[in-house]
């Protein structure tokens, strides 16, 4: 509406000025009149609104703004963001110290995320994530488990793409090409053949607001708002079924049974496990999204991981269905694919982004390289990882990407003594971060070893840093990229 609405009734243009220029007069004295920090350090960053603070600058691009208070204020400062005072550092003490403290407690970030996703807070139960549903993640994506389970993903992420194998040429999403396969196993392999797991359109419908949606920024939903009252009945109806037979799995039982034994209804049951669900898919999509946009910008680098896959797959596994019968998280964290872990670790370096805030439950202070930061209760911790991955002392040439930065070299990553946080730090490292890179590797061997994969329109590369700057959650969003698909020689017949 082109009027502005006070208390449901039509301000005159005159009011409107008026109250316009008294929330001028009193933004511009809140900044004049407020009570100084107690310290000088860390500075404070300066902001005209009382309250809000940064938050409008942190919320529309918080990896540009943390990177310009950084250039500013240097490696340790203070924001006030919506009555919040975070205390952000950069250091890699520092990161760590902050998400391995049991002074500093996680921020409720499933309760943010459920929100975001469902469009409503939990309901009230005695229900915390963190106690009741952890411990059962532990378990089912410890590398032990992992090996067991993980087996067949390999041969059912083949079979989501075999029929390209096919088609003389296919034009088709990068996204949709790397991910529904993943999306569709990934779901089958923990929640059992009754999840809904042909449900990648809805999901990515739903992803595409989810940064909008967490950041309270202005959006438009209502195609994900569709998207979300398709998916959501299908899930309830997962619920309400999970002790047939089809339903059994490594993780949907245990998570349902988990949440009604704690007086959570089917129906929110349903909520809280599709908010798993995204939490479990959307970074690993971006990262395999990510991870392609460099290698087709970078010729030397595609050709040289595909000529390790190539190797690999025709030497040490005789050929694909060797690879498929025999990959393993061993086999594939072993020698035979250290420049294609090294890309994935380089891209996720450039693009991961780990936002988690801890809040002060006491004084205490944090070490900080040579300083110590006099922390306060109820004050909030954020770790400047993009800072750090960013930092040309620790990573030269830091801004490209160098697909063999993190190669083996003399029987080690390179990476050994570097920080890299992109599967967070600390006492809340991603539990499913072996899963993740397993993934991440299956996906991109398969892809590259059956098939030549060219941009179709659109903007040229290289696509570092993005063009569109928009909120992101985890990883940078980028437009969607259209592929031309050929099946490689070896791939005829499969």
């Amino acid at each position: 509406m082109s009027s502005l609405l006070v208390i449901g009734h039509r301000v005159p243009f005159k009011g409107r000025v008026s109250l316009a220029l008294v929330v001028i007069v009193y933004a511009a004295s809140a900044l004049i009149f407020r009570r100084k920090p107690s310290s000088s350090f860390p500075p404070l960053v300066p902001s005209a609104l009382p309250w809000v603070g940064s938050a409008l600058s942190f919320l529309s691009n918080p990896r540009g703004f943390l990177a310009r208070c950084h250039k500013r204020y240097g490696p340790v400062f203070k924001l006030l963001l919506g009555g919040r005072e975070v205390v952000v550092v950069s250091s890699a003490a520092a990161i760590s110290s902050i998400y391995a403290s049991e002074d500093a407690a996680p921020h409720a970030m499933h309760d943010q995320i459920f929100r975001a996703f469902i469009g409503r807070s939990p309901k009230h139960t005695e229900f915390n994530v963190e106690k009741e549903i952890f411990p059962l993640l532990d378990q089912v994506f410890s590398k032990r488990a992992l090996e067991v389970l993980t087996q067949p993903l390999a041969r059912m992420v083949f079979a989501r793409i075999k029929h390209h194998t096919r088609i003389q040429s296919a034009q088709l999403s990068l996204m949709t090409f790397l991910a529904e396969p993943l999306y569709f196993t990934v779901n089958v392999m923990l929640f059992g053949n009754g999840y809904p797991s042909d449900s990648f359109d809805d999901f990515r419908i739903i992803d595409e607001s989810m940064p909008e949606r967490f950041l309270g920024s202005p959006y438009w939903f209502l195609p994900s708002v569709q998207a979300r009252g398709r998916l959501l009945p299908r899930g309830i109806d997962y619920v309400k079924k999970i002790h047939i037979p089809e339903n059994n799995s490594a993780l949907g039982s245990d998570f349902i049974q988990t949440l009604q034994s704690n007086g959570v209804s089917p129906e929110e049951a349903a909520c809280h496990l599709l908010t798993f669900t995204w939490g479990l898919h959307a970074n690993t999509q971006g990262a395999i999204f990510w991870l392609f946009l460099f290698l087709l910008s970078d010729p030397v680098a595609l050709t040289a991981v595909r000529d390790e896959i190539d190797r690999a797959i025709e030497h040490e596994f005789g050929d694909l269905h060797g690879f498929l019968v025999d990959a393993n998280l061993k086999n594939l964290d072993g020698p035979y694919f250290t420049l294609l872990t090294s890309a994935i670790m380089e891209a996720m370096r450039l693009t991961a982004t780990f936002m988690g805030i801890r809040v002060a439950n006491s004084d205490f202070e944090l070490r900080n390289s040579d300083t110590i930061i006099s922390v306060r209760k109820g004050e909030h911790l954020l770790g400047n990882v993009d800072a750090l991955h960013m930092d040309e002392s620790v990573y030269p040439n830091s801004r490209a990407f160098v697909y063999d930065r993190f190669a083996y070299c003399e029987g080690k990553f390179r990476m050994d003594g570097k920080p890299w946080f992109s599967f967070a730090a600390g006492r809340h490292l991603c539990k499913g971060r072996y899963l993740a890179m397993y993934e991440l590797k299956i996906s991109a061997i398969l892809s590259l070893y059956l098939f030549d994969i060219t941009p179709v329109g659109g903007p040229p590369p290289p696509w570092w840093p993005p063009r569109a700057q928009k909120a992101n959650l985890g990883f940078p969003r980028i437009e969607n990229i259209i592929v031309q698909l050929h099946p490689r020689d070896h791939a005829e017949g499969r």
